[in-house]
């Protein structure tokens, strides 16, 4: 299996993360995509809203980053899900990461989520055939290069999370 779940203490003021200019943004896998909407999904559904470096991000960005001091090449981004929000199940093919990095297309690579606050019922993050809830603020989930995952919000609340990518050191 290739997940993993830690903890780190949550250092960080929500009000920063739900105050940053998030962009809509759709799963890069059009044939992902064109699988869920064909079998009854609603596009618009099918969606996330992302906050991306090179952008400014919250003071607390720094702590959450030394905490994954066992990566290198580490980039952070900031997801987004508002209720109905859900992506299709897939596993993630780094592209721009690898480019930026300069890295080769077997490069062994593992993202994380970090959750910023207490989840919601309905708020769930599927991770190779596990599914996730009822987690708290700074519960941290991950997987390395081409593990299947999503994240469904069949809530009523908004769901902050940091997503980090690296390299083992």
């Amino acid at each position: 299996m290739n997940s993993f779940h830690f903890n780190i203490h949550p250092k960080w003021n929500i009000d920063d993360y739900k105050a940053l200019d998030y962009k809509l943004d759709i799963h890069k896998s059009q044939e992902d995509n064109d699988k869920y909407t064909n079998a009854g999904h609603f596009a618009q559904s099918l969606t996330l809203y992302n906050y991306f470096e090179p952008n400014q991000m919250p003071e607390s960005m720094t702590y959450i980053r030394q905490c994954f001091d066992f990566l290198k090449n580490i980039n952070v981004a900031v997801n987004l899900f508002t209720p109905g929000q859900y992506i299709p199940i897939h596993y993630d093919r780094y592209g721009l990461y690898k480019k930026i990095n300069n890295l080769s297309q077997d490069s062994n690579i593992s993202r994380y989520i970090v959750m910023l606050e207490d989840s919601e019922e309905g708020q769930m993050l599927y991770i190779d055939q596990k599914v996730y809830s009822n987690w708290q603020a700074g519960q941290v989930y991950g997987w390395q290069n081409d593990t299947p995952h999503t994240f469904y919000n069949l809530s009523v609340k908004n769901r902050y999370a940091v997503q980090i990518t690296g390299q083992s050191c």
